[in-house]
This record gives structure tokens, sequence and C-alpha cells, in this order.
């Protein structure tokens, strides 16, 4: 017998919801990889950015195209990189006042 529509919204309804017991203490947030290593994750963007440009950069260069800034500067381009990921992860976990 195949349930219908109907008949699981009503046993999704009547079901009894879960209690949820009340704590003193606040609920702890899961802090992920990224947000405990800051500095890590800046400079994998930096070194992935830095490759990145460098094959673009590549690319054009055998078709003959005009490189962009970044491509003619990938190791600039990539230590911004690097620091504005860092900069933007330390801002978003900051602790709030």
């Amino acid at each position: 017998m195949k349930p219908t529509i109907a008949a699981l919204l009503c046993l999704t309804t009547l079901a009894p919801l879960p209690v949820v017991a009340q704590t003193s203490h606040p609920v702890s947030k899961v802090v992920k990889t990224v947000q405990k290593h800051p500095t890590a994750t800046g400079v994998a963007a930096g070194i992935a950015t830095h490759a990145a440009l460098k094959r673009s950069a590549a690319a054009k260069k055998k078709q003959r195209q005009k490189l962009t800034w970044a491509e003619r500067h990938p190791t600039l381009t990539g230590i911004a990189a690097g620091a504005a990921t860092r900069l933007a992860i330390k801002k978003s976990t900051a602790p709030h006042k």
C-alpha cells in the first residue's frame, strides 16, 4: 500500500515533537578548518591564484593575446589575494562585542 501525500502530511503534523532541553550555556558554534587557520587558508588562496594566473598568461602568450595586469604580475596578485582572503576570514570570525 503506497502512502499518499495527505497521509504523510497527517503523520508528520500529528507526530509528537521532540522536546528541546534549555541549558544556561550558549550553544557553541562548530568552527571550521578555514576559521581555525586563516593564515594557512590565505597562503593557499594566494598560491592557487598565482598558479591560475601563470597558466592563463601562458595560454594567452601562446595565442599572442595581450596580458592583463594580474597576468603580468602573478606574484603580487597572489600575495594580495592571500592577504584579502585572510582579512576576510579574520573579520567574519572575530568575536562580536
